[in-house]
């Protein structure tokens, strides 16, 4: 009749140890995410609201094109200038407080992008160099 507890303790220490490792590792394999830098080439109405921005890397890389909402905010990239302290907190460059939006950007303009190929290549983040 001990068996029978020792059996359930195993089991359960197994389904314990197992579950949230299998867990883990669809959640991994479920969120594959790209990126991309280069030169917007290319800025297009999808539908209501959303834009195809195609983007060409550097070098020997093929065009990507991600779908944005016109609303998406667009982040600075980090050390876009030189000459800026490290917060941003002694310079008084104007740029410091703009805040663009997807809608805003323009052919040519340098960006990172971070988008989810599982998702039409749906934009999560947006960087102007």
């Amino acid at each position: 009749m001990r068996a029978i507890p020792s059996i359930t303790a195993l089991a359960l220490t197994l389904a314990l140890v197992a579950g949230p490792a299998q867990i883990l590792s669809q959640r991994q394999t479920a969120r594959q995410l790209a990126a991309v830098r280069g030169e917007i080439v290319k800025i297009s109405r999808a539908e209501k609201g959303m834009l195809l921005i195609t983007v060409r890397p550097s070098r020997d890389f093929a065009e990507v094109t991600v779908l944005a909402r016109d609303n998406d905010m667009v982040g600075s990239a980090a050390g876009r200038t030189a000459d800026s302290d490290l917060l941003g907190l002694l310079s008084e460059d104007s740029r410091d407080d703009e805040q663009i939006t997807a809608a805003e950007l323009n052919q040519g303009d340098i960006v990172s992008v971070i988008y989810d190929p599982q998702r039409e290549n749906k934009a999560l983040e947006i960087y102007l160099h």
